[in-house]
């Protein structure tokens, strides 16, 4: 099974997911593997239950992706479960990076409007303390970023991990959303078949 992880106020429909999808389907080197990209909650504690809840029900290897919000619950998960994952400029302190959107927001899809609460930052920060980034497995996580994110730094994230993680894609222009997603996703698969 694939995973993919939508960011925050997106969807399981995010540009991305769909991406991904029709990669797998049109690539035979991943024949039989099913993307699965649900509809994450607002609230992380709840949307961690539901991933994990996929997670212990699949009977096989995943794969987990995240973007942005969804790249810190990927990086979580990847953890929590032994899997590897693939972090698309992941919010990697959450519970800080998010205190801006602290409110209502409205979701980008389906323009529904949601509330994030401070209670959210607080399970956020309790779930970024139960990482521990010296145990991650190097060779297992592969990190997407680009210098021109406006809303995450990616030295940030190069300075967080310190060198855990097998492979690095760094585009000088990609923007937050990683346009040229698309055009890495062959190189990310290779890299993953070789390990």
């Amino acid at each position: 099974m694939i995973l993919y992880l939508h960011g925050f106020a997106s969807s399981g429909m995010a540009a991305k997911a769909l991406i991904l999808r029709e990669h797998v389907i049109k690539e035979n080197t991943i024949k039989n593997k099913i993307v699965i990209s649900p509809d994450l909650p607002a609230e992380p504690a709840k949307a961690m239950e539901d991933i994990s809840k996929l997670l212990k029900e699949s009977r096989e290897k995943t794969l987990i992706f995240g973007s942005s919000l969804g790249g810190f619950y990927a990086l979580y998960a990847s953890q929590k479960f032994n899997l590897p994952c693939v972090l698309i400029n992941p919010a990697i302190i959450p519970h800080v990076s998010m205190e801006s959107v602290l409110g209502v927001n409205k979701n980008y899809k389906t323009n529904e409007e949601f509330e994030f609460t401070e209670e959210y930052l607080l399970q956020l920060e309790k779930m970024y303390n139960e990482i521990y980034i010296s145990e991650i497995k190097g060779q297992d996580t592969v990190l997407l970023l680009a210098k021109d994110d406006r809303i995450l730094d990616y030295r940030k994230t190069l300075a967080y991990f310190g060198g855990h993680y097998g492979l690095l894609i760094l585009e000088n222009e990609a923007g937050h959303e990683f346009s040229k997603f698309g055009k890495v996703l062959p190189k990310v698969f290779e890299y993953y078949k070789n390990q």
